[in-house]
Order: structure tokens, then sequence, then C-alpha cells
């Protein structure tokens, strides 16, 4: 288990086409259209987070389990905010776990950032070696010369994969927290139009 540090906090924010909202407001309870927002953006958000810890654990390379203390929970929308977020940790995680090898022959290879790409996809440290500590085993190289101090290898952690810009997770987070949002707020409109005993006539797309 690594030790969750810094977090990095991912609040679902899309661009929607505001002229819809005119004619509900003007149709709907004012806590109607409010409560119809925050099931949208709740369901949206836990939707979108499923697919962004999907894509975390296949970037770093162990399985979902492997980051379960490094991604929160999505914080669902209250009356007075309608946003919602999760957090991603610093969650140190030991390169071994994503399946690296270490011989006396060829040290240390391995990868992490796999769907993202770049330079840690194909990670290689002749002189690394294996230390076993506290029952536990990482991998480990030398800082210089001598035989100490020696620095741990570890793999991308849950706040990289969500925080860098051209990251997998985040890309993925972003495209499918929107295309949720979309599709399930005129849907929670409609239910909330039929509760209040209101017809419903979807809005018109003037982008067509």
């Amino acid at each position: 288990m690594g030790t969750p540090g810094r977090v990095l906090a991912l609040k679902l924010s899309v661009s929607l086409n505001a002229l819809p909202f005119e004619k509900w407001a003007s149709e709907l309870s004012q806590r109607g259209l409010k409560n119809a927002i925050r099931r949208a953006v709740d369901k949206s958000a836990t939707a979108a987070r499923r697919v962004a810890v999907q894509v975390i654990a296949s970037d770093i390379g162990v399985p979902k389990a492997r980051i379960r203390d490094g991604v929160t929970k999505v914080k669902r929308t209250t009356q007075y905010n309608l946003s919602a977020s999760f957090t991603a940790s610093k969650l140190r995680i030991g390169m071994l776990a994503t399946g690296a090898a270490v011989t006396k022959a060829n040290g240390f290879t391995g990868s992490t950032f796999r769907q993202t790409g770049g330079g840690s996809a194909n990670l290689r440290a002749p002189h690394a070696f294996i230390i076993e500590s506290n029952g536990g085993r990482f991998v480990a190289m030398r800082r210089g010369r001598d035989r100490l101090p020696v620095k741990g290898l570890y793999a991308e952690m849950p706040n990289q994969a969500m925080g860098q810009s051209d990251a997998a997770a985040q890309k993925a987070w972003k495209k499918e927290a929107e295309a949720q949002l979309n599709a399930r707020l005129g849907a929670e409109v409609q239910k909330q139009l039929i509760s209040e005993g209101l017809p419903y006539t979807p809005p018109t797309d003037d982008n067509d």
C-alpha cells in the first residue's frame, strides 16, 4: 500500500447550451430544476469517474484495486453547490507492482504511463536492484558511487495521471463527463416535468 499525499481535485466542468434552461426555468419550480441538474451532474460525475479509474489503473500498469486508496468517491452536489468532484492523490506504488522485472544481467526494465506514452512507457535502469525491508520489496538505485543512500523507483501516481493535460486518464474523464452530462440532463429534466405534472418538449438543437 502506498501513502496518500498531495491531492488533486477533479471537478465536473463541461459546456452546455444555455438556451433550453430559459424554457425549463419558466416551467419547472426553481427547486425542481435544481434537483434535476443535481441528479444529472451526480450521475455523470460517477460514470466519468468509473471510466477515469479504469484508465488510471491501466496507465499506471496495476489492477483497479491497487489504486483504491488513491482515488476518492465522488463528492456530490448540494443545494448550494452544483459541482461534483473527486480527488486523485499522490499514492506511491512500487514498480514491482506493475510487473517490472529486475535481473542481474539487465537490471531493471519496466513501464508506466502506458496509455499516455512518453519515455516512462519504456524504462530501463541497468544498475537497479531489489531491496527487501520490513516484509516488503522495492526497486532501488544508488544515488552515487557509495553504497548509500539509495532511491526507490516508483510508478506514475494517480494525481499525475489526472493532473497532466495530455494524460490519457484526464482526457478520458473530460470526454466521458461531457458526454454523460449532455445525455443525462434532458432526461432528468423530463423526469422532473413529469413529477410536477407538466408536459415535456425536447429542446431544439440550433446547431443542426
